[in-house]
């Protein structure tokens, strides 16, 4: 994780905290989530296109 952008990061700390408020991934869930750090989609996607990567570093 400490190889990603800042800015993903950042959301995923927020995706953790909002887990403290909701224990799923609801609307009301998503809601906090981006009050938290704005629109999280472009983070969402960049782990998903680069998560695997992520997993292969230290390997």
């Amino acid at each position: 994780v400490v190889m990603a952008p800042p800015a993903v990061i950042d959301y995923l700390a927020a995706h953790e905290v909002a887990h403290l408020v909701h224990a799923d991934h609801s609307p009301a869930y998503w809601a906090v989530v981006q009050r938290l750090v704005g629109d999280h989609h472009p983070h969402r996607k960049w782990l998903r296109d680069n998560g695997p990567a992520l997993h292969a570093v230290g390997r």
